[in-house]
């Protein structure tokens, strides 16, 4: 499960409009009237606008994978530009992170976001968790049509290991600034994507190294 409820980090996106949940105070629970549906087709590369940070981790795999293992509410916290997470619903069996598995996340803001879970692979060195993210409900989401995110880590030597995290989002064609196009999707980068959500990305991130770092090399 290592880098999937997390992940969804994993992310995970913080961003629009009011197409999903409401949530009061630690519960989480689907809005009157939800109705679950497909995740939305994903647009070729070119259409997205994406983010990559990695870091790496004076631990083995091992290790940096049971720290990453943790409730997303304690890997996402509330900043001043960012809701955290407060929780999360499940809409299929068992846990999150097996493909085709899908969430309701909840945000500190009120808001939430559908997330499902795409591919999953991993080998005793390595491990991949590509995830998607729609039916955003915050304000900071509003030109946003869905997310698409993905987190690699690879043991580069017996003590270090590196994690890598990429999160591409695609505009809506129809709202600010996805309605000018690249230039929209340039703005998107500049304004958001490249600062207040790169400082999210990264704050993760330092947070599985600490965690993970803090654990005997011998532990998991």
């Amino acid at each position: 499960m290592s880098l999937l409820r997390n992940t969804t980090l994993c992310l995970f996106a913080y961003i629009v409009g009011t197409s999903i949940v409401s949530t009061a105070a630690q519960t989480c629970v689907p809005p009157p009237g939800f109705v679950d549906t497909p995740h939305p087709p994903i647009a070729a590369t070119v259409q997205l606008i994406s983010r990559t940070e990695e870091i790496v981790i004076g631990r083995p795999i091992r290790v940096v994978s049971a720290a990453m293992d943790k409730p997303l509410n304690q890997a996402i916290r509330q900043s001043n530009s960012l809701p955290g997470v407060s929780g999360d619903y499940m809409l299929t069996q068992g846990e999150f992170g097996a493909p085709g598995s899908r969430h309701i996340v909840c945000l500190t803001d009120g808001g939430g976001l559908e997330e499902e879970a795409l591919e999953r692979e991993g080998t005793a060195n390595s491990g991949r968790f590509r995830y998607i993210v729609w039916n955003y409900a915050t304000p900071k989401a509003r030109p946003i049509a869905y997310g698409v995110g993905e987190f690699r880590t690879v043991q580069i030597d017996p003590a270090r290991t590196r994690v890598t995290w990429t999160y591409s989002f695609k505009l809506k064609e129809d709202v600010f600034p996805g309605s000018l196009g690249a230039l929209g999707r340039w703005l998107f980068r500049m304004g958001f994507l490249d600062r207040d959500y790169a400082a999210m990305m990264r704050g993760v991130l330092n947070g599985y190294k600490t965690d993970a770092e803090q654990r005997p090399v011998g532990s998991n």
